[in-house]
């Protein structure tokens, strides 16, 4: 009886994996694992594709600052909310709804905004970047100065 090459490497593979059982078999699981987490997991949408503060996404009063700006429905009271208090003593909820619906200038609507980076300076306040593309293929840059608690002190 005539063993084939092929019969022999089958042969002695099949052997060589069932002394490694376990890890294979650790492996498969890990695999299997990973793979039902890229298949499963799918992040929570934020209104428009753009970020909006709560406590249960992480996002912080920056990004919800940026949403309102970027015309997001229904983020403009939690933006105002976001601001601090010494902007909130000069301009009033309506004003500042005002101020949103008009900040296109002429740019077209803010159609993505990305958060680029964050610096966190020696004072405790942080520099928030963004970059923002609108309708009329523009893109610009945005800073938003973050105070001690999380407010948003001003945007440059």
């Amino acid at each position: 009886m005539t063993i084939h090459v092929w019969q022999r490497i089958a042969v002695r593979a099949g052997s060589a994996v069932w002394r490694v059982r376990g890890s294979v078999l650790l492996g498969g699981i890990m695999l299997s694992a990973i793979g039902a987490y890229a298949l499963f997991f799918e992040p929570v949408p934020s209104s428009a594709g753009l970020p909006v503060a709560s406590s249960s996404t992480g996002h912080d009063c920056a990004d919800t600052v940026m949403a309102a700006l970027a015309g997001s429905p229904g983020v403009q009271q939690q933006a105002y909310q976001c601001m601090d208090s010494t902007f909130q003593q000069r301009v009033t909820e309506q004003q500042f709804t005002t101020q949103l619906q008009t900040t296109g200038g002429g740019r077209g609507p803010i159609t993505k905004v990305e958060r680029v980076a964050n610096y966190d300076a020696p004072s405790g306040t942080t520099l928030v970047y963004y970059a923002v593309d609108t309708s009329s293929q523009q893109s610009l840059g945005f800073v938003v100065y973050l105070g001690t608690d999380g407010k948003v002190l001003t945007i440059e």
